[in-house]
């Protein structure tokens, strides 16, 4: 009797069980911020520069002497024509006065000589040696003033003094450098990109922005002038800028060679591509596992899925551009990437 009513207990607890609505398990909705993908293929990098003298020169007096006017100082801008030093003539004008004197001298016998040839005074010989006489006294009175003319040292075009090697009252030999001379209005730019940008420098129209670290918040364009196509050491490729921008005139003469500045560098790839790139932000990029390839979580309704896709080496304004596996218009998650799963539901987030 004990035994059947359990059995008709256990069957109406069975029965009950089944007439009650199983619970479901809830479905979790992960918010998630999502960005639209962008069709771009504008790529922008910054790089630091330092400034160089397209044209300068270390000035030498062509003699020997004792300096006796230095009035130039470091970092003077100095006119063409502009006097930088001078030495002692003294003794270079004692030679000078001697070769003068001689050179006339000459002059009037060749004159002479002239005038007794004609009439058959003297002979063809004693003439021809007059006229050697002539012009080696000639050539000695010239050599004589360009050592006069040698004694003062002027800037052969405007600049500026960058360094100045000698001292007033110094004695100095011929060809012994004086002063170094830049000119300020002739600068360049120089920096290194890697290796992997070269292509950058090969688009059509490269543009440049310089912005020098003394005179933050005003940039000034310039044109690409010369690069490497190879990195000669492995530390980058040389490239070099020539600021073209008429505003520049304003500030160059604050400019001195050795100045750093930062160069905004802009490039249009579109016509290299075989189609479209796409620009996405770079948070939006993941990859798995340490691994090469880099995905994406894409918005296919309310659920996400993984896409595979290729990104240009370059990214700029924290942004990946992407050369396959994303068309314009598309939605991809922006935060979270590592904690979704493929197929999973999402609430976008305003």
């Amino acid at each position: 009797m004990k035994k059947n009513f359990v059995i008709v207990f256990s069957a109406i607890l069975i029965l009950a069980s089944c007439g009650q609505k199983q619970k479901e398990t809830p479905t979790i909705v992960r918010p998630v911020k999502i960005a639209t993908v962008e069709s771009s293929s504008q790529i922008n990098k910054d790089f630091s520069g330092i400034v160089e003298a397209v044209e300068y020169v270390k000035l030498a007096f062509r003699v020997s002497g004792q300096i006796i006017s230095l009035p130039v100082i470091e970092g003077q801008r100095v006119k063409k024509g502009d006097l930088i030093a001078a030495i002692d003539p003294r003794d270079i004008a004692l030679q000078y006065a001697a070769d003068k004197a001689a050179f006339e001298t000459a002059a009037a016998q060749l004159e002479r000589n002239k005038k007794l040839l004609e009439r058959q005074a003297i002979s063809v010989q004693e003439y021809e040696i007059s006229v050697a006489s002539y012009q080696k006294a000639k050539s000695a009175f010239e050599l004589s003033t360009n050592n006069m003319n040698d004694t003062r040292l002027t800037a052969p075009f405007d600049g500026s003094i960058e360094t100045r090697i000698a001292e007033n009252y110094q004695r100095v030999n011929s060809g012994e450098g004086i002063v170094q001379l830049v000119n300020t209005n002739k600068l360049r730019i120089k920096f290194t990109i890697p290796d992997a940008y070269l292509y950058l420098l090969q688009t059509k129209d490269p543009q440049f922005l310089v912005e020098f670290d003394n005179f933050k918040g005003k940039t000034y364009t310039a044109k690409l002038e010369e690069y490497l196509d190879m990195s000669a050491d492995g530390t980058g490729i040389p490239v070099t800028l020539v600021i073209d921008d008429p505003e520049f005139a304003k500030i160059a003469q604050d400019i001195k060679p050795g100045f750093t500045c930062s160069i905004h560098f802009s490039a249009n790839v579109g016509p290299m591509l075989n189609e479209p790139m796409t620009v996405v932000p770079l948070c939006a990029v993941f990859c798995e596992n340490e691994g090469s390839q880099l995905y994406v979580w894409v918005l296919n309704g309310n659920k996400v899925e993984k896409r595979a896709i290729t990104v240009m080496t370059p990214t700029g304004d924290s942004s990946a551009f992407v050369t396959s596996g994303l068309k314009a218009g598309e939605k991809v998650v922006v935060a979270g990437v590592y904690q979704l799963v493929e197929g999973e539901t999402v609430k976008i987030l305003d």
